[in-house]
């Protein structure tokens, strides 16, 4: 992912009340009782336009039309400091709001179940992973039911990830897919599987073009990134592919072509525990609006209901307590409560080692929404007024240097008499206006007319930020930044006042870890065999990542997404050996 400041860089869709985080006992009907805040935008909801380089990160929701809309802020205040990992610097949290957990514990029994349905496979969840599996197991003639927490799909971003797809090949970006996957496997420490990167990079290019011909001229124009670029030492990748109308057009089209092949469609169905004979995954109970359905499926159950970002209980067990302290939680698809990943440790499957981690960014702002304007590459200081950080870093990489820091924040510093002409500075390939830019961090931008009154009012060390400001600015008089190195043309100095400052911390999408799966998307035990008949797709899967989310690899996210779930679908129907 490019870094702030520079190339454009694309991301990778309710229920109400917030996430209980334990199982349900019993529910005998769907809830009823719908909230403002959990069901704005119900006719569709999901997608997170993110745009490019530095964009597109506020939360939307996808209309009918294809257009999005903004979705409500799903956050409150949490003071919660009991976090199984111990929470040394005792940060505060800003507990997302979302859907109570559809998973029951206590066994079904058959009297509750008021009608059943047979089926070769049944895919639960309708996001991009689980879209892409019903639409390969259908087009090859299995009888396919594809169960949905929400009223709708869940999709969000603009990019897909692959290796030797067409789109690439036609741009002339030739990439190096042994390169791409160790760089993957570095990333993670070597704490994650090997096949699943190579079955990626090897297979991801055939899926793509696969969608490609599925979805038409439907979507508009697919465009390749530029190829690789280096920041700061790493390498940001050209694996992406944007898709001009967005994920949420793409995902809404390759589920009509799995509607058209006959899939049965169930929104507001959720999955809620799986039917299990001998060990084996024989199918799964799901909440419908009478009662419990009851799916019995011949070749596999697929679990694809995305992350559990909206789990506080299960946030505060497997999560960094300083990841944890974000200011934002930007995914709107509040029904992500680790549904996928409860069913299948009840079925005895492993998860990925603890802690997990989030794909979180920088400019996460305190309203609980992003302030775009602030993911530039200005300045940045601690609470102690002192620099720490190349602000030139990929998103990944910055979000971690701003949560280390005291308090696990920081704040971007800019100047100016007019503040649109400093944005317009900063802005390199961000694909907003200035007038965007301020709007996004109007709310939060603190004002003065000297450093010493800016200290003051964020609670800054004045003398340090002082000195840190006199630096800076003779690294930019210099046009070299020997102290970290960002790049020159960032260099915009702090000259005169007003003086800005954005406080700033993390800003969440989704976890991306979960349950342990080999090259064949097969849900492993704790001893590695697979159990027989269940299947993980997207972030309810693992083995892939550790400690950090690789932004810098471009769209990997909805790259694994689309490849495994259209090799599940083919291999359910005999094709895969």
């Amino acid at each position: 992912m490019p870094p702030a400041g520079d190339a454009i860089r694309q991301y990778s869709a309710c229920l109400p009340d917030r996430p209980k985080g334990k199982p349900l006992k019993r529910r005998a009907t769907m809830e009823k009782n719908l909230s403002r805040r959990g069901f704005i935008g119900l006719g569709c909801l999901g997608a997170t336009a993110a745009a490019a380089g530095l964009a597109g990160c506020a939360s939307q929701t996808p209309k009918k039309d294809g257009s999005s809309e903004a979705l409500a802020e799903t956050s409150e205040t949490a003071t919660a400091s009991e976090t199984l990992i111990p929470n040394a610097g005792a940060l505060e949290f800003n507990q997302p709001t979302g859907s109570e957990v559809a998973y029951i514990e206590e066994p079904i029994s058959e009297d509750e179940v008021v009608e059943t349905l047979t089926c070769d496979v049944v895919v639960c969840g309708a996001g991009m992973s689980g879209v892409a599996a019903a639409a390969s197991a259908s087009e090859n003639g299995l009888r396919t039911i594809l169960l949905e927490k929400g009223q709708t799909f869940a999709a969000r971003g603009t990019e897909i990830g692959a290796f030797g797809d067409r789109i690439h090949q036609e741009a002339g970006n030739v990439l190096d897919p042994v390169a791409f996957m160790e760089d993957g496997m570095a990333t993670a420490h070597f704490r994650c599987d090997r096949n699943v990167w190579k079955r990626w990079c090897d297979r991801s290019g055939e899926a793509l073009n696969w969608a490609l011909d599925v979805v038409g001229d439907a979507c508009g124009t697919f465009t390749a990134k530029a190829g690789n670029s280096l920041f700061a030492g790493v390498t940001t990748w050209g694996s992406g592919v944007r898709v001009e109308k967005g994920i949420a057009s793409f995902v809404e089209n390759v589920l009509a072509a799995a509607q058209a092949n006959g899939t049965d469609v169930r929104f507001s169905t959720p999955a809620v525990q799986l039917i299990t004979q001998d060990g084996k995954v024989t199918g799964v109970y799901a909440q419908g609006e009478e009662g419990i359905i009851k799916i019995e499926a011949a070749q596999g159950v697929v679990l694809a209901t995305g992350g559990y970002e909206f789990n506080w209980d299960l946030l505060t067990q497997r999560i960094r307590p300083r990841d944890l302290a974000v200011y934002a939680w930007i995914n709107p698809t509040i029904t992500n409560t680790g549904d996928g990943l409860l069913m299948g440790l009840a079925a005895g499957a492993a998860e990925d080692d603890w802690p997990h981690i989030l794909m979180n960014d920088p400019a996460g702002a305190k309203t609980g929404n992003r302030a775009n304007g602030a993911m530039l590459a200005f300045l940045r200081v601690n609470e102690n007024g002192e620099r720490f950080v190349n602000e030139n870093l990929s998103f990944e990489y910055m979000s971690n240097a701003i949560m280390y820091q005291p308090g696990a924040h920081d704040f971007v510093l800019l100047s100016g008499t007019d503040i649109l002409t400093s944005l317009e500075k900063a802005k390199g390939g961000a694909p907003w206006t200035p007038e965007d830019m301020y709007d996004s961090i109007k709310d939060v931008l603190v004002e003065a007319d000297t450093l010493e009154e800016l200290a003051e009012k964020c609670g800054i060390n004045a003398e340090n930020l002082a000195r840190t400001v006199a630096r800076y600015n003779e690294l930019c008089a210099a046009g070299e930044d020997a102290d970290y190195g960002k790049k020159p043309s960032d260099l915009i100095p702090l000259e005169s006042g007003p003086y800005y400052a954005i406080e700033e911390s993390g800003c969440c999408l989704v976890t991306v870890n979960g349950l342990r799966t080999d090259a064949d998307s097969r849900v492993l035990d704790h001893n590695g065999k697979a159990i027989e008949g269940l299947y993980a797709l997207g972030n309810t899967s693992g083995s892939m990542f550790n400690g950090t989310y690789p932004h810098h690899m471009s769209a990997v996210s909805h790259g694994r997404c689309l490849t495994f779930g259209y090799l599940v679908g083919r291999r359910l129907a005999g094709l895969e050996d």
